[in-house]
Order: C-alpha cells, then structure tokens, then sequence
C-alpha cells in the first residue's frame, strides 16, 4: 500500500506543483489536463481507470488521496 507522502508526491508530480491543504480551485495549474494527469497517475500506479467525474468531484487534495485508496 502507498504511503500518504508516497501519494502526496504522485499529485504533486502531475500537476507539476507544491501540494498544501487547500482547494483545488486554488491552484492556477487545476484545470482538465491536471485531471487527465491524475487519471493517468492512479491508473499507472493503482491499475485503476478512475472517471474524470470522480476527479472533479474532489474539493481538495485529501479528496484526491481518498480515490488512491
């Protein structure tokens, strides 16, 4: 099983920023391909194909980590 900072970094990996617990809205990199990114990260990592719905479910980055789980 992934580590918290484990997940942490794959987030911060695909979208390509410093990863706080505030909104996603917040960060000017959140936009579709920031989804895309995320999907591609939790199919290569957890061999899941999450739907882009899910993704833009998420409020925050701890909403992010509970689809890695």
């Amino acid at each position: 099983m992934m580590t918290r900072e484990e997940k942490l970094q794959n987030i911060a990996e695909s979208l390509d920023m410093e990863l706080e617990e505030h909104e996603l809205a917040d960060y000017e990199n959140w936009d579709s391909i920031a989804v895309l990114s995320i999907i591609a990260v939790i199919n290569e990592k957890f061999d899941r194909y999450p739907h882009a719905n899910d993704i833009l479910k998420c409020k925050t980055v701890k909403d992010l980590m509970q689809l890695m789980e």
